[in-house]
C-alpha cells in the first residue's frame, strides 16, 4: 500500500510539472539580424526595426515547441515629421515567434492599424538591423 501510495504521488508531481511551463525566455541578450534586433535583459525586452521601434513588456515565455505570444508597443518611425503630426507615435501590439536553438522569428501585430510585420529573423548574439529609416 505504501508503495502505490508514494507511486502516486510521484505520478502527480511530475505531471504537474510537465503541465507548467512559465520559464521565460531561456537566453537573455542581444536577438538580430538584417531588419530587425530584440535585446533581451532582466528588465524587459526592446525591439529596434528599420523604420519602427518598440518594447515587449511581459516575460516571453516559449511552449515546447518553442511558440510565443507577448504583448508590448511598437512605435513607427518617421524620417521627418509632417506638419501637425507626430513623428513617432506608439501603438498597442502583439508579438508572436518562435525560438528554435540560437534563431528567432518574430512578427509584430499592431491592431488599430490592421497591421502584421514580419516574420523577421533573428540570431542570438548578432546585431540588427544597420539601416535606419529614411
Amino acid at each position: 500500500m505504501r508503495i502505490l501510495t508514494m507511486l502516486a504521488a510521484l505520478a502527480t508531481v511530475s505531471c504537474s510539472a510537465a503541465a507548467t511551463n512559465d520559464s521565460a525566455l531561456p537566453t537573455t541578450g542581444t536577438w538580430g539580424g538584417p531588419e530587425a534586433q530584440v535585446s533581451v535583459t532582466s528588465q524587459g525586452t526592446t525591439t529596434q526595426f528599420v523604420c519602427a521601434h518598440g518594447t515587449i513588456d511581459q516575460p516571453i515565455a516559449p511552449d515546447a515547441n518553442g511558440n510565443f505570444s507577448a504583448t508590448g508597443t511598437y512605435v513607427f518611425e518617421h524620417p521627418a515629421s509632417v506638419a501637425g503630426q507626430p513623428s513617432s507615435e506608439s501603438h498597442s501590439a502583439r508579438y508572436d515567434g518562435q525560438l528554435s536553438d540560437k534563431t528567432m522569428r518574430i512578427s509584430v501585430t499592431v491592431p488599430d492599424k490592421q497591421q502584421v510585420f514580419g516574420p523577421f529573423t533573428a540570431t542570438l548574439g548578432a546585431t540588427g538591423p544597420t539601416a535606419r529609416c529614411q
